[in-house]
């Protein structure tokens, strides 16, 4: 039996890892038009729920489903650098 002596990571780091895209964020918004089928919504969500107002969805932009915005980014960072 081989041992591996890799570095594992934890099963909670790795899940939060996956879900760290835009295919699985909250704030993804189904389209269409785009080519990918798919808009980043932040600005959207974003807004106050009472007087949220969604534009065109060509303000939207376009996002791919493995894509990771600043905000996955930074938090990406965390999670691999105690």
């Amino acid at each position: 039996m081989t041992v591996s002596k890799e570095p594992v990571m934890p099963p909670m780091a790795l899940e939060r890892i996956a879900v760290q895209c835009c295919k699985r964020c909250a704030h993804v918004l189904n389209s269409d038009s785009s080519e990918t089928q798919l808009r980043c919504g932040l600005g959207y969500y974003l807004q106050p729920p009472l007087t949220r107002k969604q534009g065109r969805m060509d303000s939207y932009p376009v996002v791919e489903a493995q894509e990771r915005c600043g905000r996955w980014r930074d938090s990406l960072k965390g999670v691999l650098k105690p």
